[in-house]
C-alpha cells in the first residue's frame, strides 16, 4: 500500500572548502536536502575561530571546481567569477542538490569562502597589528590569515638523516617507564597522576651528551618510539590518547639560534614562538619567512606576554578543528623536544633556568585535555641537573648508548654500500667499523666519505681505500672536536679510558692552574661517560678517539706509544700474542704515567678470574719498560744453553720491539719490569720479571699462555676442565726452570669456556676467556683484541687488496696481487712466493691463507 506521496531520498556529499586568503582546504561533509543557508552555518560551525566575528549568513560562498593542486592559485584580491567561472551562491534557501547535481569530483575545491567586506577589513588589521597574545582564539585566528605548511621538519638533514636507529632501547624506555632505581616518573607514571601537580610526580627528561652521539636523530624518530610503546601498552586510555598525539620539534640552534632577542621577548615567549613556528610554519602570500623573521614579524606587537600554555593551547584547537573530534574535549597528547638548549644557556643562564622553571611548572598544570611531554636535549649536562634541581623538579637523564659493532655494519648494508660478502672479506673495514666504537656522527662522516669514495671507484666498494677514509675521519674528529687546542687536558682521560679506570664526573683535571671536568669534557663529547651501580663512571673512547688523543697529547710519556695508535703501524696486523705483549707494556706505561711507582698485580690484571691462591702481591713499575722480542725460547733448551747470547744495546727498534736471541736466568735482573715476547713453541707466549714491593730481592715472574680458537669452526673448541688442567700442568712444569719462588700465569683465549669450569684449585692462575674480552682489554681496545684473536681467513683470490696487508704485504705488493689475480688465480703458497720473492714470503703470516 502506498501513500501516494513521493518520498524525496538525499544523499550525502563531500565538498571542498577553502577560505579566501588561506592556503589549507577543509572538508564539510553535507546532506545535499540541506540548503546554502544552512551550509553557511556548517562552515561557521567548522571554522569557529576563525570565523567568530562574522556572522554565518554574511559569508560569500562561491561555487567553483579547482583540483586541490592548484590551490595556490586562490587568494585575496583575484577575480573569481573570471579566474574560475565562479558561480556566486545568493539564495540562502536554495538546495545544495540544485546546485550539486551529483557528488563532486573528489581531490577539488568546490566552495570558496568569501569573507564580507566589514570583516576582511578587520581581518586584514589584525593581520597587521598581530593578535592579543594572551588569547589562544585570536592567535589561532591570526595564525590562519597566513599561508600555513603543517608537518614536522626534521632536526638531522645530514648524511645519516636516515640510518637504522639502533641501541636507542634503553633511551625510550627509561622516558617511557621511568628510572626504576630512583622511583622517578617516566611517560607512563606522569600519565597516571596527570591530573596531580606536585612536582615529585614530573620529573623533566633530559637528553644531555656530546655532540654527535645521537640526541637529534631521537628526537626525529620519538613520534614513532613513543607510539610503539603505547600501541603494547595494556592501557585503552593511554592507547587511545597516544594514537592522538602530536610532536614539535623545536631547537635553539640551526635556523632558529639562541641569541639576545630570546631574552628581550622573555622566558616563555622565547620557547612559546618556536612552537607556533615549527607548528604551522607560517609563510606570507608574496615571501618566505624564516624563524629569525617571523619573530620579529610577531613582535611588532609585543609577544612577551606569550606563554607556553598559551601556545599548547592554540596547537589543540587547531588539532581538534582538523581532526572533526567526534568526542567532546578529548585529551591531547602534546610531545615537544627541545633541542640544543645548551645554545640559550650560553646565550644567558638565569634565563635559560627561569625556563626551566616554566616547562616543569607546565608539566604539572597543563592546560585541560593536554598531556604535556617536554625533552630538553643539549651538551649542557651539569647546568641543566643544577637547574632542574634548582627548580624543585627531577631530571630524568635519558641514556644515550654508542652503537654497537653489529648494528654500525647493518647501517651501511641497509643503505646499499656494500653485501654480506664484502664484510666477510674485507677485515681491514671490520676493523675501521670497530675502530669508530659506534659514535654516531663518526660513524655518519665514516659512510659518508664511503659513498663517495665508492661513486668514484664505479660503485666497487673493494676498491674504496679504508685507510684513507680512517684518515679523514682522523682529521674530522680533530677539526670538529677543536683536540689540538684540548689536548693539555686529554692525557688522563686517554690513560683511565685504556686502564678501565672508574672516575667521578665531576673531579677536575688541572693544567697550569686551569681546570676542566670530565663532565665538561662529556658536553664538548671528547669522551663518553657511562654510569655505574656505584655512582661512579667509566669513560668510552673508541679506538679512533683514542688514536686522535694519543697523537695530539704533548705529555712526553705518550711520546713512545703515539706509534702503536698509527693507522699503518703493524700492530694492525699482529697475531694475538703480539698484540698481548703490547698491550701488557702499555698498561704498564700508563699506570707508571699516571704517577704509580706500583701497581696490585690483581689490578693490572684486572678483568681476569683468579684461583683462590692468586699471588697478592704488589709490584714495582720500572722507570722505563721496553719491548723484547726473543729468537728463541725462554726457558733456553739445554742445546742453547752455553751459547752467548748476542745482543747490542745500540741495535734498532723494530716495529716497537729489540730483538734478543737469548734471555738466560742469569742475565734476568737486567730486564727487571720489561715484557718480552716469546719465540714460537715456547710453554708461555708472552712473559716478565718484577720486583716484589715491601719484598727486597724478591723476583715476581708473570707469563702468559694463548691458546686460540679457530672462529669459523664447525665445532669450536671450548675450555673444559680437562683442557685447562693439561695447559696448567704443562706451564706449571715450565715454571721450575724459571729461577723465582714467587711466579703467576694467566691463560688468554678466544674461546668460551664451559659453565662448570673450576680453577680455584690452581695454584697461581688467572683466566681471560672471549666472555672476559670487554672487560680485561677495556672498551678501547676490546674490539682489537677480538679481530687479532680472530685468526681470520684471508682468501687470497678474493679478498679486499687493503686487507692482504694483514699478513704482512706492503700496499704496492697487495695492489701487484690484486692485479695478477684478475689474470689468473692463485693455487698455492709457491705462486704467491714466486710473485714476491723468497726473502719476503718467509716474513709473512701464512697460516691463515686459504686459496
Amino acid at each position: 500500500m502506498t501513500t501516494g506521496h513521493h518520498v524525496k531520498r538525499y544523499t550525502e556529499i563531500m565538498l571542498g572548502c577553502i577560505l579566501l586568503g588561506e592556503k589549507n582546504a577543509f572538508p564539510v561533509d553535507f546532506d545535499t536536502g540541506k540548503t546554502i543557508g544552512h551550509l553557511k552555518g556548517a562552515i561557521k560551525k567548522k571554522k569557529s575561530v576563525a570565523l567568530s566575528n562574522t556572522d554565518a549568513n554574511s559569508l560569500i560562498l562561491w561555487r567553483v571546481n579547482i583540483p586541490e593542486n592548484e590551490i595556490h592559485e586562490i587568494y585575496e584580491g583575484i577575480n573569481i567569477k573570471e579566474k574560475f567561472e565562479g558561480e556566486k551562491l545568493t539564495s540562502n534557501l536554495k538546495p545544495i542538490g540544485q546546485v550539486f547535481k551529483g557528488q563532486p569530483p573528489s581531490e577539488h575545491i568546490h566552495i570558496i569562502v568569501e569573507l564580507p567586506a566589514t570583516t576582511a577589513g578587520s581581518s586584514q588589521k589584525v593581520h597587521m597589528k598581530g593578535p592579543d597574545w594572551n588569547d589562544p582564539s585570536s592567535i589561532y585566528a591570526w595564525i590562519q590569515t597566513f599561508s600555513l605548511n603543517r608537518g614536522r621538519n626534521r632536526l638531522v638533514k645530514t648524511f645519516g638523516w636516515n640510518f637504522e636507529l639502533f641501541q636507542r632501547d634503553d633511551t625510550i624506555n627509561m622516558l617511557w617507564n621511568g628510572d626504576q632505581s630512583t622511583g622517578l616518573n617516566g611517560v607512563l607514571g606522569r600519565f597516571e597522576v596527570r591530573d596531580q601537580s606536585d612536582k615529585g610526580f614530573h620529573p623533566i627528561p633530559v637528553l644531555a651528551g656530546g655532540p654527535g652521539t645521537g640526541k637529534s636523530r631521537f628526537l626525529d624518530e620519538i613520534e614513532k618510539l613513543l607510539k610503539e610503546y603505547a600501541e603494547k601498552c595494556n592501557d585503552e586510555e593511554i592507547r587511545n590518547a597516544f594514537a592522538n598525539m602530536t610532536v614539535i620539534n623545536t631547537t635553539y640552534g640551526n635556523g632558529s639560534p639562541a641569541g639576545d632577542m630570546d631574552i628581550t621577548l622573555g622566558t616563555e615567549a622565547s620557547l612559546a614562538i618556536r612552537i607556533l613556528f615549527e607548528y604551522f610554519r607560517p609563510q606570507h602570500n608574496f615571501s618566505e619567512f624564516d624563524f629569525p623573521s617571523f619573530r620579529s614579524y610577531c613582535n611588532q606587537s609585543n609577544i612577551s606576554s606569550f606563554t607556553l600554555s598559551t601556545a599548547l593551547q592554540v596547537i589543540y584547537a587547531d588539532k581538534m578543528e582538523m581532526k572533526q573530534a567526534t568526542v567532546s574535549h578529548p585529551l591531547l597528547v602534546v610531545v615537544v623536544g627541545i633541542d640544543e638548549f645548551n645554545k640559550l644557556y650560553d646565550v644567558d643562564q638565569q634565563t635559560s633556568k627561569k625556563l626551566i622553571n616554566s616547562i616543569g611548572g607546565t608539566m604539572c598544570r597543563a592546560p585541560g585535555n593536554i598531556f604535556f611531554i617536554p625533552i630538553l636535549a643539549g651538551t649542557i649536562e651539569g647546568p641543566l641537573e643544577e637547574y632542574i634541581s634548582g627548580s624543585m623538579h627531577q631530571p630524568l637523564p635519558l641514556p644515550l648508548d654508542l652503537l654497537q659493532e653489529s648494528d654500525a655494519i647493518k647501517i651501511g648494508k641497509t643503505i646499499n654500500l656494500f653485501g654480506d660478502d664484502y664484510v666477510k672479506t674485507h677485515p681491514y673495514f671490520r676493523v675501521g667499523i670497530g675502530d669508530i666504537g659506534g659514535h654516531v656522527r663518526t660513524l655518519e662522516y665514516f659512510y659518508k666519505i664511503f659513498s663517495q669514495e665508492l661513486a668514484e671507484q664505479g660503485k666497487d666498494p673493494y676498491q674504496v681505500k679504508i685507510e684513507n677514509i680512517m684518515k679523514f675521519v682522523k682529521n674530522f674528529i680533530k677539526s670538529t672536536y677543536r683536540i689540538q687546542f684540548r689536548s693539555q687536558w686529554l692525557t688522563e682521560p686517554l690513560v683511565k679510558a685504556i686502564l678501565g679506570l672508574p672516575v667521578d664526573k665531576y673531579d677536575k683535571i688541572t693544567v697550569d692552574n686551569v681546570s676542566m671536568s670530565y663532565q665538561e669534557l662529556s658536553s664538548m663529547g671528547i669522551v663518553n661517560l657511562v654510569p655505574q651501580a656505584t655512582g661512579d663512571y667509566y669513560i668510552r673512547l673508541p679506538y679512533v678517539w683514542a688514536s686522535v688523543l694519543a697523537e695530539c697529547s704533548k705529555n712526553p710519556g705518550m711520546k713512545y706509544w703515539q706509534s702503536m695508535f698509527e693507522y699503518d703501524e703493524p700492530m694492525f696486523w699482529q697475531n694475538f700474542e703480539n698484540f698481548n705483549a703490547k698491550f701488557w707494556a702499555l698498561r704498564l706505561s700508563l699506570f707508571k704515567l699516571l704517577g704509580c711507582k706500583t701497581i696490585q698485580l690483581k689490578e693490572l690484571l684486572k678483568g681476569a678470574t683468579f684461583s683462590n691462591k692468586f699471588p697478592d702481591v704488589e709490584v714495582v713499575l720500572p722507570e722505563d719498560i721496553k719491548l723484547y722480542k726473543l729468537q728463541h725460547r725462554y726457558p733456553v733448551t739445554k742445546t742453547n744453553q752455553n751459547k752467548e747470547v748476542k745482543y747490542d744495546s745500540n741495535v734498532e727498534v723494530r716495529h716497537g720491539y729489540i730483538t734478543l736471541d737469548y734471555l738466560k736466568n742469569d742475565c734476568i735482573d737486567e730486564y727487571m719490569g720489561h715484557v718480552f715476547l716469546n719465540a714460537p713453541g715456547a710453554p708461555f707466549d708472552v712473559f716478565g720479571f718484577f720486583d716484589i714491593e715491601k719484598h727486597k730481592h724478591k723476583t715476581l715472574f708473570l707469563g702468559k699462555q694463548v691458546k686460540l680458537s679457530d672462529t669459523e669452526a664447525v665445532t669450536p673448541m671450548i675450555i673444559d676442565q680437562k683442557l685447562f688442567n693439561e695447559e696448567h700442568r704443562k706451564v706449571t712444569k715450565a715454571i721450575k726452570d724459571v729461577p723465582v719462588e714467587n711466579w703467576a700465569l694467566l691463560f688468554l683465549t678466544n674461546a668460551d669456556t664451559k659453565a662448570d669450569l673450576k680453577i680455584g684449585s690452581k695454584k697461581n692462575s688467572a683466566l681471560v676467556s672471549r666472555e672476559q674480552f670487554q672487560e680485561f682489554y677495556g672498551y678501547t681496545y676490546a674490539s682489537r683484541a677480538q679481530f687479532a684473536s680472530a685468526n681470520e681467513r684471508i682468501y687470497i683470490n678474493s679478498i679486499a687488496p687493503e686487507s692482504l696487508r694483514i699478513i704482512g704485504l706492503t700496499e704496492s705488493e697487495s695492489h701487484m696481487i690484486y692485479k695478477k689475480r684478475k689474470e689468473s688465480p692463485l693455487h698455492s703458497l709457491d705462486d704467491l712466493k714466486d710473485m714476491i720473492g723468497d726473502e719476503k714470503f718467509k716474513k709473512l703470516k701464512l697460516d691463515s691463507i686459504i686459496f
